[in-house]
């Protein structure tokens, strides 16, 4: 006679929360590749500047430049070093210039990576306790 295989109420539910937890973890990941979560700079576009004050880099000091947007000249500060004057930079405008290549936060996220692995983080977590709560107190 065989006898059926059951399994407990406790292993399927343990089962069946790792799965929703992998599927929520996936869901969340596939959101910020898709860009749901960007930090990016969005739709800022890059001008050409020209250097009018350049500042070596063992040297304290801004640089000044000078650019052209939307028709009217206007002169900022630039958070770099090293340019000669009269030397042509792109920059990507703002309260703070920035050299259009060096603009923070102009690359993916990492963000959706961190979300799975927190998720499994706390699936091995949740592991441990599990483990723990079947030990017998000595």
């Amino acid at each position: 006679m065989r006898v059926p295989f059951a399994l407990p109420a406790s292993v399927v539910k343990l089962a069946g929360v790792a799965l929703g937890s992998v599927v929520v973890s996936l869901l969340l990941a596939m959101m910020g590749a898709l860009g749901h979560w960007s930090s990016g700079p969005g739709d800022v576009k890059s001008v050409s500047a020209k250097v009018l004050a350049g500042v070596p880099c063992n040297q304290s000091g801004q640089e000044r430049i000078s650019y052209q947007l939307d028709g009217s000249t206007q002169e900022a500060t630039l958070d770099a070093c090293g340019h000669q004057s009269g030397e042509t930079v792109e920059v990507r405008p703002g309260e703070v210039v920035h050299l259009a290549e060096a603009t923070v936060g102009a690359t993916t996220d990492a963000r959706p990576l961190a979300v799975v692995l927190l998720i499994f983080a706390c699936l091995g977590g949740a592991g441990f306790v599990e483990l723990f709560k079947r030990r017998p107190l000595r």
